[in-house]
């Protein structure tokens, strides 16, 4: 079995909702109405490094698929953020997720070539202790993300790519200045190479303030947003290239002291291979722990590679294993990298034509 070697020292329940409906904005208990100021606040994530929070992410799916009628999904899991500290090379800060007590159930179409159980073994050896790092900016806005391996089946890249997309729908982008009561703001996604291996995708996502209240259970302010958005993304493989399209209605508590506390939304997505699946995520976060602003604590483990010497943790050291593709002229290379004209492909020869380098001068 493919381990996810493309990862190592994160990620964001129910039965999916049948039809798509706007998000309830009603009180929900140990919720106390507060007063906006009327100079706004600022909403911005608290990314000092050293920062630790502890969530819980729920996610259901239910697929329409045509002649086989509904495929129901859910996944539920606790996962553990821990910001490492500033990126220099990516930009943002460097966030590491680690997933744990995984608890799945996730039917399969007929035509998938491999039986519930034999892929619900895989699935959990993949997800138990997964960790994904990626870069995010105060705003919120993600600036690195890892795609999921190529090597792995489609039906388990897929499910890696839920947990990452459920991820990145705990990161809402909010602006720079402080916002009012009843403030909208709209923000244009486009990500990946459009006609380039990987995904491509464009969207838009529309927030609105409804209000401020007092988290009684978590003992600070938070700020309601109700967003809407909407989403293309397009596949492309060796095998070609699949589009599909989404809606997504959610509401989220953002808190005063700089992070996403809670989102819950419900989405419909038509993909003309995969059919109608209607999705409902629901995440929560806590603080756990408060950043120092130095080095990151001990237990972060920012070497990937489990064949290096400084190496600490489950993974084991394969000989020849590949950790990731880099070389953007790689047959198998996923990014937004260009390949260089001439430029040889990692471990390969240099295309025809291209003249020899000269040896280096004595």
């Amino acid at each position: 079995m493919t381990r996810l070697a493309w990862i190592r020292p994160i990620v964001a329940t129910a039965l999916a909702a049948l039809v798509l409906g706007a998000v309830p904005a009603c009180e929900k208990e140990g919720l106390r109405k507060v007063e906006v100021p009327s100079s706004g606040i600022r909403l911005a994530y608290d990314l000092t490094t050293g920062s630790t929070y502890q969530g819980h992410v729920k996610l259901g799916n239910t697929q329409q698929i045509e002649g086989a009628g509904n495929v129901s999904q859910s996944l539920e899991c606790d996962v553990k953020l821990v910001v490492i500290g500033d990126d220099p090379q990516r930009g943002g800060a460097q966030v590491r997720a680690t997933v744990s007590n995984v608890d799945l159930k996730w039917g399969l179409p007929p035509s998938v070539p491999v039986s519930p159980d034999e892929f619900l073994q895989q699935a959990l050896a993949q997800l138990q202790g997964m960790s994904i790092t990626f870069n995010v900016l105060p705003t919120g806005e993600i600036v690195h993300m890892p795609s999921p391996p190529q090597e792995l089946s489609e039906e388990l890249r897929e499910l890696v790519y839920q947990v990452v997309r459920a991820l990145e729908q705990g990161f809402l982008v909010v602006p720079k200045h402080a916002v009012k009561d009843g403030e909208t703001w709209t923000e244009n996604e486009r990500k990946g190479r459009e006609g380039k291996l990987g995904r491509f995708v464009e969207g838009k996502v529309e927030t609105k303030v409804d209000g401020m209240f007092h988290d009684d259970e978590r003992k600070e302010d938070v700020v309601r947003l109700v967003i809407q958005e909407k989403r293309k993304e397009i596949v492309t493989t060796k095998d070609g290239a699949r589009a599909s399209e989404s809606e997504r209605k959610s509401t989220a508590l953002f808190a005063t002291t700089g992070y996403l506390a809670e989102v819950d939304g419900e989405t419909r997505e038509y993909d003309p291979k995969q059919g109608m699946n209607f999705r409902k995520l629901s995440v929560r976060w806590r603080r756990t722990a408060q950043g120092q602003g130095t080095a990151a604590p001990a237990d972060v483990q920012t070497i990937a590679d489990p064949c290096h010497p400084d190496y600490v943790g489950p993974a084991e050291c394969t000989e020849g294993e590949t950790q990731a593709i880099t070389d953007p002229c790689h047959p198998d290379y996923v990014g937004a990298e260009e390949c260089a004209a001439g430029a040889a492909p990692e471990g390969g020869t240099p295309p025809a034509g291209t003249p020899p380098s000269e040896p280096a001068p004595k």
